[in-house]
């Protein structure tokens, strides 16, 4: 007897394999960025990379990024930028000492025992002006922070205090889970996704702080066998060194002395880094004295800066990178030579003359093909979506 058409009908229904949501960040000290899958997302009319600045001005309203940053030389004490360089640090750290000495904040003590920003909008900390910047460019590039796993990257120098803190920033902005990798690390998963080497070197210098890293890429995933860095060395130095030239010429010039007042001075260090940026197209660019300081005589007029001068002011700051890079160098028993590549990160790689002096240390030019601005985040986004890279990762927050 044919018992075939006694069976029942079955129908199979495709099955729907949910594609796990997730982003990497890099919320840096000068600009912050966020990407998707190995695509950074872009704000609309206004580029990939928000300036990591939050301004308070006296309507009430809350400003970010360019908008934010505009108002720093009008009015500094509530506009507050580089707040990652005091992120997880205690009150009486070195890096809180430092800070004060360089920015014209008030800073308080808060319950914790971490320095806060006392503003307009009252108490801040720097984990609550991290998530404002986090929330803010997720709103402007229109990516979703429910359901969304995200990695963000912390410089190699943090200790866990620190790391923790900015995982905590991003963690306020209301993302499922949070990780934590290395910018390093982030940035040779950026260039290794599509390379086949045994030792590369990863020089990343940003607007606060300068990484180094030696790794291994002979497997996968591969390991870090050398790694240092300088949380207080980065672009914002460099505007600083450039704006004490500026306020000791002017001094010699015209007698007038811009380094006595800090907001003065701040404003200074603000024009300084426009001139940086400047130099990194033209030869020269000029510096208006009055601009500066309001209460300074017409008679200052402009103070010229040429590429050459910064490449020269700025010379003891690249030789303190490379004492970084020796010591990456020893911990992983290899020399400069021994490296197959350079892959460059931070936006102050642009630096004048600085390729220059990589190209010489490592004798090989270095990988600038990809944005380095924009790097670190496209390497953290891989980071996040490959399960296979997760021990290179910080236990979830």
């Amino acid at each position: 007897m044919d018992l075939t058409n006694l069976r029942p009908h079955i129908t199979r229904r495709p099955v729907t394999v949910r594609r796990k949501k997730t982003v990497g960040i890099d919320l840096g000290t000068t600009n912050t960025v966020v990407a998707r899958h190995f695509e950074v997302l872009s704000i609309e009319g206004n580029g990939c990379v928000m300036p990591s600045a939050v301004a308070f001005p006296p309507s009430g309203a809350t400003l970010l990024g360019k908008a934010a940053r505009r108002r720093r030389a009008m009015d500094p004490k509530n506009t507050i930028l580089s707040a990652k360089r005091i992120i997880g640090a205690r009150w009486h750290s070195s890096y809180t000492a430092q800070f004060r000495e360089h920015y014209p904040y008030d800073l308080v003590k808060s319950s914790d025992g971490s320095p806060a920003f006392q503003t307009r909008a009252g108490v801040l900390s720097p984990v609550d002006v991290g998530a404002t910047v986090v929330r803010g460019l997720c709103d402007l590039t229109k990516c979703p922070a429910q359901d969304v796993h995200a990695v963000v990257t912390a410089p190699v120098g943090f200790d866990q205090r620190r790391r923790d803190a900015t995982s905590l920033a991003v963690t306020k902005a209301k993302f499922a889970t949070v990780r934590v990798v290395e910018e390093p690390i982030a940035t040779a998963l950026a260039y290794l996704n599509r390379s086949n080497l045994k030792h590369a070197f990863v020089y990343d210098l940003g607007g606060g702080t300068f990484d180094a890293a030696v790794v291994d890429c002979s497997t996968y995933p591969f390991r870090v066998i050398g790694h240092g860095g300088d949380p207080y060395l980065g672009g914002d130095d460099v505007d600083r060194t450039i704006a004490l030239y500026v306020a000791d010429r002017t001094l010699a010039r015209d007698g007038w002395d811009l380094s006595n007042d800090a907001v003065t001075f701040d404003r200074l260090v603000h024009a300084c880094e426009l001139a940086k940026c400047e130099l990194s197209e033209s030869e020269e660019a000029a510096i208006a004295i009055p601009s500066v300081d309001p209460a300074a005589p017409e008679s200052c007029g402009v103070i010229q800066i040429t590429r050459e001068e910064v490449q020269q002011l700025t010379l003891d700051l690249v030789r303190r990178t490379f004492l970084i890079c020796d010591e990456v160098l020893a911990q992983a028993s290899l020399k400069a030579r021994d490296m197959q590549a350079v892959f460059l990160a931070g936006g102050s790689t642009l630096l004048p003359g600085l390729r220059g002096y990589i190209e010489s240390y490592f004798g090989k030019r270095p990988r600038f093909d990809m944005d380095p601005m924009q790097v670190v985040s496209l390497g953290a986004s891989l980071a996040a979506a490959r399960p296979a890279v997760s021990e290179l990762l910080d236990p979830c927050a």
